[in-house]
């Protein structure tokens, strides 16, 4: 009888982990593997970036950056809102007041470093500056959304009873690897080996700055402008000079579908301290 109860009591924790895995680290992968596959298909393999083509663009900002770069992971953090494996605070949707508090900071910040960079002779002129900062954007933020607020959280929760080091670490290490083959990917045909590494540094700057922000829209931002600085030579100059009409319809729809996430969530989901928890 006791042998047997003992049996019994390892199944439900051994179906639990299986359970755990293929919530939090399967799906996810499988919906970067997607992602990945559609940055090459659309935009890779087509140098999109490096051959101005704006219906290639809207296209792709659409299905890769929209559809799939946001609409999918917000299908998935329902499903994970719903088991307690992630709440707001985690995903990085704020209150309006602190995003933009941390908005205008990081917004503050990034300008001020492309000011220092412009004295020295080193940056782009401000107008240049603007054309790229719309044009990189939908990327921008389909990246911290699959990257970050998705794998990121997913895996942060999937290793979280190993310690916040150990999760901080991990979270790290796995966002930014997924961010740098995925943007490697992307810009495909560019120097891939160079831009792995600086896609590498950037994505971990990127993953510690959301993982002690927890603002999705100030690391996209951060994304934004991490891509300005390795990608500013490599951008075909028919989307920026003049800016492309297609190129600031891209960022208008990608924006506009963020906000809409941003206040579904709001409205539908909270996350409420109890004391002394």
């Amino acid at each position: 009888m006791g042998e047997t109860e003992g049996k019994s009591a390892e199944v439900p924790g051994k179906g639990a982990w299986r359970s755990a895995w293929v919530t939090l680290i399967f799906i996810p992968l499988v919906i970067v593997i997607i992602w990945l596959l559609e940055n090459y298909l659309l935009a890779g393999n087509s140098r999109l970036f490096q051959e101005a083509s704006p219906a290639g663009l809207l296209i792709y900002t659409i299905l890769a950056g929209i559809l799939v770069g946001i609409i999918v992971p917000v299908v998935r953090i329902r499903a994970a809102f719903l088991s307690g494996a992630v709440n707001m605070f985690q995903i990085g949707f704020r209150s309006a007041r602190r995003t933009l508090a941390a908005v205008s900071l990081t917004a503050l910040a990034g300008y001020a470093g492309f000011a220092i960079s412009g004295l020295s002779g080193q940056g782009m002129d401000r107008w240049t500056g603007a054309a790229l900062f719309v044009f990189l954007l939908p990327t921008a933020i389909a990246a911290v959304m699959i990257c970050w607020m998705l794998a990121g959280t997913h895996v942060q929760a999937y290793v979280r009873r190993g310690g916040v080091a150990i999760s901080v670490f991990i979270g790290v290490l796995f966002t930014a690897l997924v961010f740098a083959v995925s943007l490697s990917v992307l810009f495909a045909g560019m120097g891939s080996g160079e831009m792995f590494v600086g896609f590498f540094a950037a994505g971990c700057v990127a993953a510690l700055f959301f993982f002690a922000v927890r603002d999705v829209w100030a690391t996209i931002l951060v994304v934004t402008f991490s891509l300005m600085v390795l990608q500013q030579s490599r951008i075909d100059p028919a989307y920026l000079a003049p800016l492309s009409p297609v190129v600031v319809l891209c960022a208008i729809l990608a924006v506009a579908v963020m906000i809409g996430v941003h206040g579904y969530f709001s409205r539908h989901y909270t996350t409420i301290l109890l004391p002394g928890k």
